[in-house]
Order: structure tokens, then C-alpha cells, then sequence
């Protein structure tokens, strides 16, 4: 069998895997910002909720990857990865799947263009924003002037990386990076909204803390950034104070409650890469046979892992789960008839 027993244990692992990432972020911090030498003390209300975040991170993730079924899709796949004879192939076809399935998300541009605008809106706008924000909240980046007096420089962790003009366009989008990104946010909460409010086959499916918070809060995110902006370039300053708190009070609010809410598919998706090596192994190996038909239903290699899975959480159906789906459909009626005391069926 490829896949293994998950530890017995799982949420000591995940507590001890989450103080692991806690503890490991903040020496980063620590060390990262010189000692706390670069360290920008108004922001350490952000830093406080990013090492937070990455215990609740790293131990809902643990939770998630030690569940039966995800675990032994998790070892299955990596073993099937690192097999020597097919691991320059692997790693080939992981740049694309990656591509397709992580850049520009392929998978949901097929059920829909509005949804794919939706997604990549929002992803790549909250990706660039993290890129932007927790450098600097963690004192890893800093802006100073250059030896010329005119030219800003940018160090990380206090090493000089490269001068720009801050008139110039670089310096715009330096400038104004989380700006863009809370546009790209906004655009896409906005398609994702329009199919909220008019799409009758979203009202079936949704609900407020799946599909509706997640879009309030980013929208707060995103709209109080703004504000800020506004604050100091188009009103002088005023509130600015109050504005650059509340946004810090969303920010904060995201952040925690990510881990827990339906943004956590953004830490489970490139886990679920994996299944593709696994289907083409399925694929490419033997097929279970039912044994009332004959014929060949799926593969062997998933066969054979449900059956062990169904027997880790207590669930054991014996041969029957050893028929095909058509052949279990026709078990239904069978015994439907027999309940009948042999009168003919009919309707």
C-alpha cells in the first residue's frame, strides 16, 4: 500500500506544529528587522496578528492533511512524485500544474469567465498586498535616501538592494503597490457580488459565513487602505488617524479569522496538486473488476485506498464495496422488489 496510517495523535501534532510556526516567524521577525533595530513599532499590532495567524495556519493545516482520506492522498502523491525514473518528468509537469491551476486558474475560468475575473481579482490582489505589507510590518524592508540625496533606496534586512527615482514610474508603483492591489480586490469582490445578488444557482448553495464575510471583510480591507490614501493626498491629512486604526482593525480581523473561514482553500490548494499525479497513476495502473459483471469500474490503486479508509474511520461494507456503482444501483431495486413479496412493480 502506498500510503501509511496518519499519526494517532493528530492535534498534538498540529498544537506542536503551530507553536513550531509561531516561534519560528518571530525569531524571523526578530533577527530579520536587526534586532528589532529596523522594527517599526506602530505597526507591531500587524505583527502580532501574522504570528497569530501562522499558528492558527499551521495548525489547521496539520488538522486538515492529517484526515484520513488527505492524508493518504498527501504520502500517495509524494510518493508517486519522487519516483526516480519519472522525477524530471514530475517536476516538469508540476511547473505547469502549477501554472495552470495556482496562476492563472485555469480550473475555474472553465465554469465561468465572470468567476475567473472574481478569483484572480481578489487572489492576486490580497497576494500582492501580503508581499508588500509583512516585509515591511516585520521591519525586513526599509525606504531610505540614497548616497546622491534624491534617489530612494530599499534595503532588506539592512542590506542595500537597489536605488529608484521616486518620481519616476518605478516609484509610482512602489509607491502605490497596495493601492493596486486593493483595486484588483475591489473589481473582483464586485464580480463576485454581482453573482451573489443576481446568479439563482449561487442563492442555492450560499451562505453568510462561507461567501458573504469573506467578501465584507476584504471589502473593508481594501475600501479603508483607500481611505487612507485619500486621507493624506486629497483631504490633508484629516482623520487620518482614526482611518489608518480602523484599517489596521480590519486587517488584523482578516487575518485571524483566514484560518478558520472558506479563505483557507488559498493554504489547502497547493496541497491538492498532488490528486493530479495520483489520477494519472490510477490511470495509468490496474482497474478493480466488479465481481457481479466483470467489468472494469475505476482504478485499483483508489479502490484500494477507500477500502482502507473506510476502515480507519470504522465504516466496513465487505464485498460490497466491491461492486461496480451500476451494479450497486441494481442491487437497490432488487431488493426493492423482494420487499414487495414478489408483486410485480409498477410506476
Amino acid at each position: 500500500m502506498i500510503a501509511k496510517t496518519p499519526p494517532r495523535n493528530p492535534m498534538a501534532i498540529a498544537l506542536t506544529g503551530g507553536v513550531l510556526c509561531s516561534v519560528g516567524l518571530l525569531l524571523a521577525v526578530y533577527f530579520g528587522s536587526g534586532r528589532l533595530t529596523r522594527f517599526d513599532s506602530p505597526l507591531a499590532a500587524y505583527t502580532a496578528a501574522t504570528i497569530l495567524a501562522a499558528f492558527a495556519f499551521a495548525y489547521r493545516y496539520l488538522m486538515w492533511i492529517q484526515r484520513p482520506a488527505t492524508w493518504r492522498y498527501f504520502r500517495a502523491s509524494w510518493k508517486l512524485f519522487l519516483q526516480p525514473r519519472k522525477l524530471i518528468r514530475n517536476v516538469l509537469k508540476l511547473f505547469v500544474l502549477l501554472w495552470n491551476n495556482i496562476v492563472i486558474q485555469k480550473f475555474i475560468g472553465k465554469r465561468s469567465h465572470t468567476r475567473w475575473i472574481a478569483h484572480m481579482g481578489m487572489a492576486w490582489g490580497c497576494l500582492l498586498a501580503f508581499a508588500i505589507t509583512f516585509p515591511l510590518s516585520w521591519g525586513w524592508v526599509q525606504f531610505g535616501l540614497a548616497q546622491d540625496g534624491y534617489h530612494y533606496q530599499v534595503e532588506f534586512m539592512g542590506l542595500p538592494q537597489f536605488a529608484f527615482d521616486p518620481n519616476g514610474v518605478l516609484g509610482w508603483f512602489l509607491f502605490n503597490g497596495l493601492n493596486i492591489s486593493a483595486v484588483l480586490v475591489l473589481t473582483g469582490i464586485g464580480f463576485a457580488m454581482h453573482r451573489r445578488v443576481f446568479h439563482h444557482g449561487a442563492h442555492a448553495v450560499q451562505s453568510i459565513e462561507n461567501d458573504l464575510i469573506p467578501l465584507v471583510l476584504l471589502f473593508a480591507v481594501s475600501i479603508t487602505g483607500l481611505m487612507i490614501t485619500a486621507s493624506y493626498k486629497l483631504m490633508g491629512g484629516a482623520h487620518f488617524s482614526f482611518i489608518s486604526l480602523l484599517h489596521a482593525f480590519t486587517v488584523i480581523l482578516l487575518l485571524l479569522w483566514m484560518p478558520f473561514g472558506k479563505l483557507f482553500h488559498v493554504i489547502q490548494r497547493p496541497a491538492q496538486i498532488g490528486v493530479a499525479y495520483y489520477k494519472e497513476a490510477g490511470l495509468e495502473g490496474p482497474k478493480a473488476v466488479c465481481i457481479r459483471s466483470g467489468q472494469e469500474y475505476q482504478s485499483q490503486l483508489h479502490h484500494d485506498d477507500l477500502v482502507e479508509v473506510m476502515r480507519e474511520v470504522g465504516v466496513d461494507f465487505g464485498e460490497h464495496q466491491n461492486l461496480s456503482p451500476q451494479e450497486k444501483r441494481k442491487l437497490i431495486a432488487v431488493n426493492q422488489l423482494e420487499a414487495l413479496d414478489d408483486r410485480s412493480f409498477v410506476g
